[in-house]
C-alpha cells in the first residue's frame, strides 16, 4: 500500500475519532453534570458489547452546507445504527444534546427515519434517546421532522418501538415518542411537553416550572404519558432491555420462551387465603399474580399511574403473558377514566405482539361522580370496550370475587370473545351491588310497609345473593368452571397450551367489510 493510502487511512482514522467524540469537552462535561450521559455512552450501554454499527457518522447540518452555520456539528447532532441487545437484533437513535443541543434539522431527521425505516424492514424492535431542543429554526425541513412522527405510527404495533426521555423532548418532536409502544421518562432530565413554561406563561399568565409542568413525576403519576419511571439514564437502559425480553421480534414472531421448571400441576395453597371474608375488605392483588406467574417474572406497565387497575408483563411456565387486574385496595378496584384508559392501551400492545391476555376480576363497577361523568367516563369506558372486543389472541378471565355491573363486561364477558372463563367460589355477581339492587327492587314495599322496611330489604338482598351464586351462574353456562383458588395456575397453564395455536383470522361471527371502526377516542 502507497504511502498516501496509508496516510488517507489514518486521516480517516482520526476524523472518525473526533467525531465520534460528539461537542465539545465542556458540553460533555455539562451533560455529566446534569446527571446526563452522552448520546453514544448511552448506546454502549444498551448494546452487546462490539456489535453496534453506526452509519451517517459524517452527516453535518443542511444550513452548514448553505453557509449559514460554520460551527462543528459532527453527526447532525444524532446517532443512528444497529446491533444486538442481548443477542437480538435492534436498531437505536440517540440524539446527542453536545451538539446544536441535540436540535432537529434536516440531515437529523433522515437519520432517524432511515433507522425507523430500517428497523421496520429487517423486522426489529428501535429504541430512540430523545435529548434534544426540538425543530431547528434555521432549518426549514419541517417534511422531514413530521415523518419521524409519520413513522412512529406506522412503525407502532408492528415492531416493539420503545422510547427514552433523558432530556428536553418539546412541541411537534413530543409527538414521536407518544405514538411508540413504550415510553421512558428519567427523573430529574426529562422535559416533555407541548407548550413549556416560558409559553404558558406569555398565553396564560400561569407560572409553572419545568420539572413541575412535564417532569418524569409528572409524566408518571399525573399526565400518564410515560409508561415507566428511571431514576437514571442507566436504569431507563434496565428498563428498555427489560421490556423487549417480554417482546416477540416483530408481531409476526413468537415471543421467546424462557427455560422453566415446575410442576404444572402444583397447587398454591396461599392462594385459598387471599379474599378476606368480609365483601367490603381490600387485598393486594398483586399477591394473586406473584403467585400465579413464574417466579421473579412480573414487570409492571404504568405502574404509577391508575393504581386501581395493575397491567403487568409475567411468565407462566416460561412463556410470556399478560395480566390485567383490578387493585381492590385503590378506590376499591372501580374502573374510572384513567383506569379505562389504562387497560386500552395494554390490551392493544399484547392484542399487536400476539401475548395471551389473563384478566383477574374484582370491581364494584364504574366510579360513580360527576367529575368522572363530566370527565367523559362513558367516552373512555368505550375505549376499554372496544379494545377488549377488538383483541383476538388468547383471553383467559378469572373472576376472584367482585363483577358487578359494566366494569365486568372488558374484563371479561362471554360476549367479548373470550375463549376462557374461571370463577373462584367467592363470586359476587350483579349489574349493581345486591344493596343498592334491591333498594331499586323492593322500593314500592318499603314504602308501603314503612315499619318492616328492614327486613323486607334484608330478605331481598338474601334472595337476590342466593340467585347469583357461582354454581347459578355457571348454570347458566357463564362460566366454564368454578375452581378452588389454590388450583387456579394450574388451570392456566393447561388453558395456555390449549390456545397456543389459536387462529385470530378464524372468527366465529364474520365480519362487515370495513376499514376499521370508529375509535372511542
Amino acid at each position: 500500500m502507497g504511502k498516501e493510502n496509508i496516510k488517507k487511512q489514518a486521516e480517516l482514522r482520526e476524523k472518525k475519532r473526533l467525531w465520534k467524540q460528539g461537542g465539545s469537552p465542556e458540553g460533555v462535561l455539562r451533560q455529566h453534570e446534569l446527571g446526563k450521559l452522552t448520546a453514544r455512552e448511552r448506546l454502549d450501554l444498551l448494546f452487546d458489547e462490539g456489535t453496534f454499527v453506526e452509519y451517517g457518522i459524517f452527516a453535518v447540518p443542511g444550513s452548514s452546507l448553505h453557509g449559514i452555520d460554520k460551527q462543528f456539528a459532527p453527526g447532525d447532532g444524532v446517532v443512528t445504527g444497529f446491533g444486538r441487545v442481548d443477542g437480538r437484533l435492534v436498531w437505536a437513535v440517540s440524539q446527542d444534546f453536545t451538539v446544536m443541543g441535540g436540535s432537529m434539522g434536516q440531515h437529523h431527521c433522515r437519520k432517524i427515519n432511515r433507522a425507523s425505516e430500517e428497523a421496520a424492514r429487517n423486522g426489529c424492535p428501535c429504541v430512540y434517546f430523545w435529548d434534544g431542543g426540538g425543530g431547528r429554526l434555521q432549518e426549514a425541513w419541517f417534511d422531514e421532522l413530521y415523518k419521524c412522527t409519520i413513522l412512529a405510527s406506522k412503525n407502532s404495533g408492528y415492531i416493539p418501538t420503545v422510547s427514552v426521555v433523558c432530556g428536553p423532548c418539546a412541541g411537534g418532536s413530543a409527538y414521536a415518542p407518544i405514538l411508540n409502544d413504550f415510553l421512558i421518562c428519567v427523573d430529574q432530565t426529562s422535559k416533555f411537553y407541548l407548550c413549556g413554561p416560558n409559553v404558558i406563561r406569555a398565553a396564560t399568565g400561569e407560572c409553572v416550572s419545568e420539572e413541575e409542568l412535564a417532569g418524569a413525576y409528572t409524566e408518571n403519576f399525573i399526565s400518564g404519558n410515560a409508561h415507566q419511571w428511571a431514576a437514571d439514564d442507566r436504569e431507563a437502559i434496565w428498563h428498555v432491555k427489560k421490556y423487549l425480553s417480554y417482546m416477540p421480534q416483530n408481531c409476526k414472531k413468537r415471543t421467546a420462551a424462557v427455560p422453566y421448571e415446575d410442576d404444572p400441576n402444583r397447587r398454591i395453597e396461599a392462594l385459598d387465603h387471599v379474599i378476606p371474608d368480609e365483601s367490603g375488605k381490600a387485598y393486594d392483588v398483586c399477591e394473586v399474580i406473584r403467585l400465579l406467574a413464574d417466579e421473579d417474572s412480573i414487570y409492571e406497565y404504568q405502574p404509577y399511574w391508575a393504581q386501581n387497575l395493575v397491567t403487568c408483563f409475567a411468565r407462566i411456565m416460561g412463556e410470556t403473558v399478560g395480566f390485567i387486574a383490578n387493585q381492590p385496595k385503590v378506590k376499591a378496584g372501580c374502573f374510572d377514566i384513567d383506569a379505562s384508559d389504562k387497560f386500552a392501551r395494554f390490551t392493544d400492545i399484547l392484542d399487536c405482539y400476539n401475548i395471551p391476555m389473563i384478566t383477574l376480576t374484582d370491581t364494584p363497577g364504574f366510579l360513580p361522580g360527576k367529575a368522572q361523568e363530566h370527565g367523559g367516563i362513558i367516552r373512555h369506558g368505550a375505549k376499554a370496550l372496544e379494545a377488549a372486543y377488538r383483541a383476538t389472541i388468547p383471553k383467559i378471565q378469572v373472576v376472584l370475587r367482585k363483577q358487578i355491573g359494566g366494569a365486568g363486561m372488558p374484563m371479561g364477558w362471554n360476549l367479548f370473545n373470550l375463549d376462557y372463563n374461571l370463577y373462584w367460589p367467592t363470586l359476587e355477581y350483579g349489574l349493581m351491588d345486591p344493596k343498592s339492587a334491591c333498594r331499586f327492587i323492593v322500593k314500592q314495599r318499603m314504602k308501603q310497609d314503612p315499619e318492616h322496611a328492614d327486613d323486607i330489604l334484608q330478605e331481598a338482598i338474601e334472595e337476590f345473593v342466593n340467585a347469583r351464586t357461582p354454581y347459578a351462574m355457571a348454570g347458566h353456562l357463564w362460566a366454564d368452571d368454578i375452581i378452588e383458588p389454590c388450583e387456579t395456575r394450574m388451570y392456566l397453564i393447561k388453558a395456555l397450551e390449549m390456545l397456543k395455536d389459536k387462529d385470530s383470522d378464524l372468527i366465529s361471527i364474520p365480519e362487515r367489510k370495513r376499514k376499521h371502526a370508529v375509535s372511542p377516542r
